[in-house]
């Protein structure tokens, strides 16, 4: 059983070192549990959290040239997008803290490619689809620590009717919504002919790691004078924090 360790930065201006040295007297570590019986149920985290979305699109069997397959567009705008996202295109990987880091490799992502034996509409494009269909429609590996190490898994269902649907699975432990709305309107992008996505990803990973911070100046931030803390105990009348 391990806990994560928590960092927590501060400022303090013009404090000199105390004249007394901290010292704590440490007891052994306990469990806390409720005071009453709780039921013992397994709750399921958010959808957010589990990371599958589906986009519907209909077919365009009007088109002068016909309809293109959506599987081979998705996966060529995949390969371009990977380009500048190519964090996506590794694996997730455990670093010895317990943190969570991207092997950048570039060994791709899984891709699914499913034909359905109904048109879209017999399933009222999707409206009000119950979870099983649903599940269907979406990646899902039955073979354990295949895919859960991929941050992204996509799946194509394609409809005779020339429909077809998009599943995306994106680990929330990489991109939240809005990261993962900027790849996908990347990703649409090239698949309509871009050379390269209109907004492009900065991956500086680095300035999110407390560690940088202790070779960088500390960070200064405007303090109304109104708002100052005075202590008695310091040996400085004001403390920002």
């Amino acid at each position: 059983f391990s806990y994560p360790r928590i960092s927590i930065f501060y400022t303090l201006n013009s404090m000199a070192n105390p004249k007394t040295p901290l010292v704590l007297n440490m007891k052994d570590v306990v469990i806390v549990k409720p005071s009453k019986p709780t039921p013992p149920e397994l709750l399921a985290l958010s959808t957010i959290d589990s990371g599958q979305t589906i986009y519907v699109y209909e077919g365009n069997l009007d088109s002068p040239n016909g309809q293109l397959d959506p599987s081979h567009v998705i996966k060529e705008a995949l390969s371009k997008a990977f380009v500048y996202y190519y964090p996506l295109a590794g694996k997730i990987v455990t670093f010895d803290d317990g943190k969570l880091g991207i092997n950048c490799n570039a060994d791709g992502i899984p891709f699914l490619e499913v034909t359905a034996n109904c048109e879209l509409s017999s399933l009222h494009y999707l409206e009000g689809i119950d979870a099983p269909t649903a599940q269907k429609l979406v990646f899902a590996d039955d073979k354990p620590n295949n895919s859960h190490d991929h941050p992204l898994v996509f799946k194509v269902t394609k409809f005779l009717c020339g429909a077809f649907t998009l599943g995306m699975g994106l680990s929330h432990s990489v991109c939240d919504g809005f990261g993962a709305s900027k790849f996908f309107r990347a990703l649409a992008e090239l698949a309509c002919g871009k050379s390269e996505p209109s907004v492009k990803p900065v991956w500086e990973r680095e300035r999110l790691m407390g560690t940088l911070l202790l070779n960088m100046e500390p960070v200064q931030f405007p303090i109304d004078e109104t708002s100052r803390a005075v202590s008695p105990f310091w040996p400085t009348k004001e403390i920002s924090h």
